[in-house]
């Protein structure tokens, strides 16, 4: 690991000076290495004992590496914006990603999760689309950062009581203001119901680039932070858990109705997210393994769906200046490839078969069984109006008279098809060998 280390350095040292193509290379590269070489089903340290690895931050770390990738692949329309943007991905993903999924340390895993915000601040403020972008981009700095300080000064009090203060640590407590403070960060940016608000507006006003690393990386932080504090609260988790999973599932619910409303196709995919994040949130309070193992499943589907969604989004936008869905009718008539892979990635949001999703959201609903056979009338229902919103999408974007907008419209590129591609098939393999996410965690033991 502290080879890999040396290389990302190095690597983003010199990342102004290289060629794209071969950088994207190394990423591939480094991926298998790391893929085919690590095991991480149980706890260990690779660099210090401030480092290391298990079976979550695994997972995590290859989701970054591949979507990192995909989103450098991406970037080569940008001609302009090319060095400054991947100076800015480069930093984000070495520094911020890699390294916070690495550490096993409460402080510096807080630390990191609060650097990262500052890159993903400039992106939305110096790259997005509208001038609301300054307002968005200030909602969602202050959001976090108002969120994240009860967390700090808990870290501060507990390492300064215990001495050290690390992930798997042997700490339990019944303080419910305790429990409240360390995951509310978390819910935030999950996001929870009621403080997802600044998750439409970061991604509206920012660039396709910017909801790519929103939606497929940093959502998943606040289900990695959950996973590694809700140990510490088991019995407040089985006495309280009522209260976070009804206002997740009603939220979800609520959530699924509004997204038939949306006309705007980006706003449409955040609330998609919302309604996911929900049922990740559903599954991990219920504390079994069904509910672990879907929700790691959940937001590895979702963080490729949703990635994979937005490009779509921002490669129409780039070529119509539009993301109304009323005002792109007809795409099936001009670009039937580009609306193949579109399909592909709708129906493997609503959870079609053979996609990850099916198989989360399964294992989502065993865990609701048992907590309450009553959660599946909610659980229905969201899935519903949430895959009624999906297909009324496609049918808007696809089918109809074709708009006078859409006949500028291009067939697409090669770069593009295999961008759509790349989101589709570790989503579809994964299907294919689940034994690779075999939960062993010491939650369970």
């Amino acid at each position: 690991m502290l080879s890999y280390f040396f290389l990302l350095i190095s690597l983003t040292l010199l990342s102004l000076k290289m060629n794209l193509f071969f950088l994207i290379y190394f990423f591939f590269f480094m991926n298998l290495v790391f893929l085919t070489s690590a095991e991480a089903k149980d706890f260990f340290s690779y660099i210090s004992f401030n480092m290391g690895l298990d079976y979550y931050s695994f997972c995590m770390i290859l989701l970054t590496f591949w979507l990192f990738i995909l989103m450098m692949y991406g970037m080569l329309n940008l001609k302009l914006l090319y060095f400054s943007y991947l100076s800015m991905l480069v930093f984000l993903m070495f520094f911020f990603f890699v390294s916070l999924f690495c550490n096993i340390k409460f402080f510096f895993f807080l630390y990191l999760f609060w650097m990262w915000i500052l890159p993903v601040f400039f992106l939305i403020y110096g790259w997005g689309y509208q001038p609301e972008r300054v307002f968005s981009s200030l909602y969602f700095f202050f959001y976090t950062l108002f969120s994240s300080l009860p967390l700090l000064i808990l870290i501060f009090s507990l390492s300064n009581l215990l001495g050290y203060f690390y992930f798997y640590i042997d700490f339990s407590s019944e303080n419910l203001f305790l429990f409240f403070f360390f995951i509310f960060s978390f819910l935030v940016k999950l996001p929870m119901f009621f403080f997802h608000l600044w998750l439409p507006k970061a991604h509206v006003e920012g660039p396709t680039i910017g909801s790519m690393i929103l939606s497929g990386v940093m959502l998943k932080l606040g289900g990695y932070g959950l996973i590694r504090v809700l140990y510490m609260f088991t019995s407040l988790v089985n006495c309280y858990s009522f209260f976070f999973m009804t206002l997740s599932l009603i939220g979800a619910l609520y959530v699924g109705l509004f997204c038939l409303l949306q006309s705007d196709s980006k706003v449409l995919v955040a609330y998609s997210s919302v309604s996911h994040m929900s049922l990740v949130i559903c599954g991990l309070m219920s504390l079994s393994w069904y509910g672990f193992t879907g929700s790691l499943y959940l937001m590895l589907s979702h963080g490729l769906i949703s990635s994979g969604l937005f490009y779509f989004v921002g490669c129409l936008f780039d070529r119509l200046g539009t993301r109304s869905m009323f005002l792109m009718k007809g795409l099936i008539n001009l670009s039937p490839s580009l609306v193949m892979f579109f399909f592909l990635l709708v129906v493997s949001n609503m959870s079609c078969p053979p996609s990850l999703n099916l198989i989360s959201e399964l294992l989502i609903c065993f865990s609701l069984m048992g907590w309450d056979y009553l959660s599946l009338i909610y659980i229905f229902f969201t899935l519903f109006f949430s895959a009624c919103a999906m297909i009324c999408w496609f049918s808007f974007v696809s089918h109809g008279y074709t708009f006078g907008l859409v006949l500028n419209l291009d067939s697409g590129f090669v770069r593009e098809y295999y961008l759509f591609f790349m989101h589709l098939t570790p989503l579809y393999l994964f299907f294919l060998n689940l034994d690779f996410f075999i939960l062993e965690s010491n939650l369970f033991k």
